[in-house]
C-alpha cells in the first residue's frame, strides 16, 4: 500500500513537471512569437558590395580620397509577387571585435510581378537608424548588402565614382550572382514611433580610415557636423568648411561636410563702451590680464547669454 501511495506521488511529481515545463515552452514561444511576428522562408542569397560616401569623401584611408556611390537594383523575373529580405553588414578592420552595430536587423521588401526595387548609398545608411535608439551617422561606409529571396533574381549594383569637385569619372556595372542557402528569416517587428536616444559618427573620430592627417603622433581630433544628415554643432561652436576636403560649397559643392569650431568671442565694453546685442551682458573676460575687480581701468569684456531663469 505504501509503495503504491509513493509511486502515485510520483506520478503527479511527473505530471507536474510536464505542465510546467509546457507551460514554459508555451510562454517562451509567444515572446518569440511576438519579436518576430513574421517569418520569410528563402533558398536564395545574393551578396553586394557597397562602398559608400555620405558626410565626407573618403579620406585616402580605406579607399583613395573621392566621392564613390553605390545603388544596387533587384528585379523579380518572376510572374508572381513575392516578398524579400535585406540587411547591411558592415566591414570592420581585419581582427577587430564584434560591435552592436557590425550586422543590421532583416528589412522586408515587397515585389510585384516583375517589380524592380533599389537600394542607395542613402537607404543602405538607413538600416542603422535606429537600432535599440542609437542612429549611425556614416562619414563613409564599406560593406554588403545581404538579400534573402524565395526566388532567383537579378541583382545588379552599379558603382560610380568622382573627384569631391568634379561629375562622375568611373562607373561599373556588375551582377551580383546567388547562393543555394536555404534559410528561414525572421522579421523584427517594426516600432510604431521608434525613439532615438542617440546619435554616434563612423568610423570613429581617430580612425585610420579618415588616412594620415595627423598632429604629431596624434590624429585630428575633428568634429563633424553638416553634410547630407546635417549634424548640429554643440552650444558655443558653429559649423564651418573643412578645408582640408575637396568639397568646397563656394564652388558648387553639395552637401559638404563641415567640422565644428569656437565662435569668435563678441567683445564690449572698454574704452569704447561697446554694447552687447539683445539677449546677451558684458562680463570681465577671463582670458586677458585686466581685472576690474583688482583696479583695472577700461577694462573689455565679452558678451554672454544672460542665465535661463
Amino acid at each position: 500500500m505504501k509503495q503504491l501511495r509513493m509511486i502515485g506521488a510520483f506520478s503527479v511529481l511527473i505530471g507536474l513537471w510536464g505542465w510546467l515545463a509546457s507551460s514554459g515552452i508555451f510562454q517562451a514561444a509567444q515572446a518569440e512569437t511576438a519579436k518576430y511576428p513574421e517569418t520569410i522562408k528563402t533558398e536564395f542569397q545574393y551578396a553586394a558590395k557597397v562602398a559608400c560616401s555620405l558626410l565626407l569623401p573618403h579620406q585616402d584611408g580605406t579607399l583613395v580620397r573621392g566621392t564613390y556611390r553605390t545603388i544596387v537594383n533587384i528585379h523579380n523575373p518572376t510572374n508572381k509577387p513575392i516578398t524579400i529580405a535585406a540587411k547591411v553588414a558592415l566591414a570592420t578592420a581585419f581582427g577587430s571585435e564584434p560591435g552592436p552595430f557590425d550586422v543590421t536587423p532583416f528589412k522586408k521588401a515587397k515585389l510585384q510581378p516583375d517589380g524592380v526595387t533599389e537600394l542607395s548609398c542613402f537607404n543602405i545608411a538607413g538600416f542603422f537608424c535606429p537600432i535599440d535608439g542609437v542612429c549611425v551617422d556614416f562619414a563613409f561606409l564599406e560593406g554588403f548588402v545581404v538579400i534573402k529571396s524565395p526566388v532567383p533574381l537579378d541583382v545588379v549594383s552599379v558603382y560610380t565614382a568622382r573627384s569631391t569637385e568634379g561629375e562622375v569619372e568611373t562607373m561599373d556595372v556588375e551582377a551580383v550572382q546567388p547562393r543555394k542557402i536555404r534559410e528561414m528569416i525572421k522579421l523584427v517587428a517594426p516600432a510604431a514611433q521608434p525613439k532615438i536616444k542617440e546619435h554616434i559618427t563612423y568610423p570613429p573620430k581617430g580612425s585610420p580610415a579618415y588616412g594620415d592627417k595627423a598632429y604629431g603622433d596624434k590624429r585630428c581630433p575633428k568634429q563633424m557636423c553638416g553634410g547630407i544628415a546635417g549634424l548640429p554643432c554643440p552650444e558655443g561652436k558653429k559649423c564651418v568648411d573643412d578645408p582640408s576636403d575637396d568639397c568646397d560649397p563656394a564652388q558648387g559643392g553639395a552637401d559638404c561636410g563641415g567640422i565644428c569650431v569656437s565662435r569668435p568671442k563678441q567683445m564690449c565694453g572698454g574704452i569704447a563702451g561697446l554694447p552687447c546685442p539683445e539677449g546677451k551682458k558684458c562680463v570681465d573676460d577671463p582670458s586677458d590680464d585686466c581685472d576690474p575687480a583688482q583696479g583695472g581701468a577700461d577694462c573689455s569684456g565679452i558678451c554672454v547669454g544672460h542665465p535661463a531663469k
